[in-house]
């Protein structure tokens, strides 16, 4: 029998992006399992609400306004998160987004603010909370990673290349914290039916109305590819369950792939040399066949 002077810790746990999707679906699933929580987003009216709700049936949590792409606004997140948690056991990082435009459509200053919200948060939030979880004994982190990452796609550079980099760091943090009991996992979903994929044609709005842009059939090609994607898709709650599990086991796997298929995807498209790889998805994102590249100037 429990002693009730010594009543069970309750975990804790810091969720990024958790005002809608697999953030929100997240902050609900762990507060299931009986985590506190501190929910960060830019709009804290949805955070709150998501707050009330997980009161109302018993949990703990706040609603911390935060925009991660500014540095000093992700480390004051991270302090008042700890200040209401009073040590954090789960780090899941789930923001990001993705503009949905060519590269050359792109100024540095959006590349940056990507790369702020996508990776650098993340990379600045597992700083932050390291030194806690190494000296309470251990923790969990776990990266959110994606699909974008395994499978090249056109007019999504931005977005893949902050994923290639989570995933990238993720391993070489394994390496890096594993001595201190901190476990890091990856988890990578498929199509997902969230609202990125609508924020994004919203973003793009301009490009997809200028008949000048050379990009543009391609723009409403892949809308269709991803309508298509979406008339079976993994709902937020599908890949919150993943998280849950990755920050629950006993033995956490260094990657949760969300459905198992990504990983088929990921194994069959990984065999196959570049110019087969090339060949396949152009048909797939309905591209024209590449013209020869043009020889240096003599």
């Amino acid at each position: 029998m429990q002693n009730p002077t010594h009543p069970k810790p309750v975990r804790t746990a810091l969720v990024t992006g958790a005002s809608s999707g697999i953030g929100e679906a997240t902050a609900r699933a762990l507060a299931r399992e009986g985590y506190a929580l501190a929910l960060i987003a830019r709009r804290k009216d949805r955070l709150d609400l998501l707050v009330k709700e997980i009161e109302a049936r018993g949990g703990r949590a706040v609603a911390i306004a935060a925009d991660l792409a500014e540095d000093e606004a992700t480390d004051r997140a991270a302090r008042e998160a700890l200040a209401f948690l009073g040590r954090i056991d789960l780090l899941v990082n789930n923001a990001g987004y993705s503009p949905g435009a060519a590269i050359e459509q792109v100024s540095r200053q959006d590349l940056r603010h990507i790369f702020d919200v996508n990776l650098l948060s993340a990379l600045q939030l597992i700083g932050a909370v390291t030194p806690h979880m190494r000296a309470q004994g251990g923790g969990r982190i776990v990266n959110v990673g994606s699909v974008a990452a395994l499978v090249p796609a056109p007019l999504a550079i931005p977005y893949a290349a902050t994923k290639i980099g989570m995933h990238a760091a993720t391993d070489a943090l394994r390496l890096e914290l594993g001595r201190f009991g901190i476990g890091l996992s990856l988890v990578i979903p498929g199509f997902v039916d969230t609202a990125v994929f609508d924020n994004a044609r919203t973003a793009s709005q301009a490009l997809r109305d200028d008949p000048d842009n050379p990009y543009r059939q391609t723009m409403f090609d892949l809308d269709e590819l991803a309508m298509k994607n979406l008339e079976n898709p993994l709902s937020p709650d599908d890949v919150a369950r993943v998280i849950v599990r990755a920050a629950t086991d006993r033995r956490p796997k260094a990657r949760y792939y969300a459905p198992r298929s990504t990983l088929v995807q990921k194994v069959f498209l990984g065999m196959l040399p570049a110019r087969g790889l090339d060949a396949i998805l152009r048909r797939v994102y309905k591209l024209p066949r590449p013209r020869p590249a043009a020889p240096p100037p003599l």
